[in-house]
């Protein structure tokens, strides 16, 4: 299964939690995905042995924790509009409400999970659950005013000052004298508030107004050379944050 297209397709929002995934599976790194979420804490047997319904039902978790932490999101960024925070309050904020990760509750790793996927991607169910992960847009929804009024030009340029949010907040990370006690996934996820805030408050495009105008031009976008070389540009950022250097290819 191509990963890397449909983190492409996913982009925008995603954006930092959708780069965190490629470098993760790219580089063969031991965390875990990040922002997933089950209120079942049982662990299940170690191994990736499992059926195709139980696929389905971490899918299912997957799909519920981004919903959750989305909305959390969503408060934490209405409340960097108001008040000045600091990267450590953020971090102590998305900590609080950070959920639990259901590939560790059920026993598996990123490459069991993928493998898994691999085995069981013909299954419509199985599809239609990895395009609602990745963001594929509901058909069902109409696609605001707002997002429509953003073009490929607006993306790059929110992309750009992303990248230069990113690369300034890095820089201020990898300053701090007790970096290394701070987990790699929730420091990934409280880049993503505060990025998504700068964004917000430069733009006035929320992180899913971007997801939605990325999806709606990613046939032009896949092919905009501009696009690809400003989504390296934040790998390479994110893989100073999670301290995994990514490798271009």
């Amino acid at each position: 299964m191509d990963w890397k297209k449909l983190l492409l397709a996913a982009g925008g929002a995603a954006g930092v939690a959708a780069v965190l995934y490629y470098i993760l599976k790219e580089e063969g790194a031991s965390n875990k995905l990040t922002t997933l979420e089950g209120d079942d804490k049982k662990k299940a047997a170690p191994g990736g042995e499992k059926t195709k319904e139980q696929v389905e039902e971490i899918l299912q978790e997957i799909i519920a924790s981004q919903e959750s932490m989305k909305g959390h999101m969503r408060e934490l960024t209405k409340q960097m509009q108001k008040e000045k925070l600091t990267f450590d309050q953020t971090y102590k904020k998305v900590a609080q409400v950070q959920p639990v990760d259901p590939l560790e509750k059920h026993g598996l790793s990123m490459m069991d999970f993928d493998q898994l996927l691999d085995k069981h991607q013909s299954d419509p169910n199985i599809r239609e659950a990895i395009a609602k992960i990745m963001g594929a847009p509901d058909a069902s929804k109409c696609v605001s005013d707002k997002v429509q009024s953003i073009n490929v030009k607006k993306i790059l340029e929110v992309h750009n000052f992303m990248y230069e949010a990113l690369e300034t907040l890095v820089k201020d990370y990898e300053a701090l004298p007790n970096k290394e006690s701070y987990d790699p996934k929730t420091v990934t996820v409280a880049a993503q508030a505060v990025v998504g805030a700068k964004i917000e408050a430069k733009f006035g495009f929320t992180s899913e107004d971007i997801e939605g105008a990325v999806l709606q031009h990613h046939s032009m976008l896949a092919m905009d050379q501009d696009f690809a070389a400003i989504n390296i540009e934040i790998q390479h950022v994110m893989g100073r944050l999670m301290g995994t250097p990514f490798a271009s290819q």
